[in-house]
């Protein structure tokens, strides 16, 4: 048995929901979607640096921007605030070079791997928080 479906994107809701809505409240409804959406993915961004935490420090430092248009596209900045922290994350998601040896740190890769597995389900999730709407 074969089963098939049909899935519409994100773009398609926030058209018939601009039928429907002022350009003002379709923003506020589209900010809240993403921010629902990048809580999301900020859970699954720390628990994948949750693995190589010392003080934990990395993990209660990842922070949910606010929605803005970049490029004619609404969208949310997920990270780590001000400070250095973002470099440490840099050294342990792509390894680093000390005397000539490269390493390898536990974490490797991690940071790429939350986006990547998260990123249709937040998606979903952010077309769903929409959908209520409609």
């Amino acid at each position: 048995m074969k089963i098939t479906a049909e899935m519409h994107g994100v773009d398609e809701v926030l058209d018939k929901l601009a039928e429907k809505l002022s350009p003002g409240k379709l923003s506020r409804v589209e900010n809240a979607a993403l921010r629902v959406a990048g809580r999301r993915v900020a859970v699954e961004l720390k628990n994948a640096v949750a693995s190589y935490r010392d003080t934990g420090q990395t993990v209660l430092q990842v922070t949910v921007g606010s929605p803005h248009s970049a490029g004619g596209m609404k969208r949310i900045r997920i990270g780590w605030h001000a400070g250095s922290r973002w470099r440490l994350v840099h050294l342990n998601e792509f390894g680093y070079t000390r005397g000539g040896k490269s390493f390898s740190p536990r974490g490797m890769g991690k940071v790429q791997g939350a986006y990547d597995s998260s990123r249709g389900p937040a998606k979903a999730l952010e077309r769903a928080e929409l959908e209520k709407l409609l």
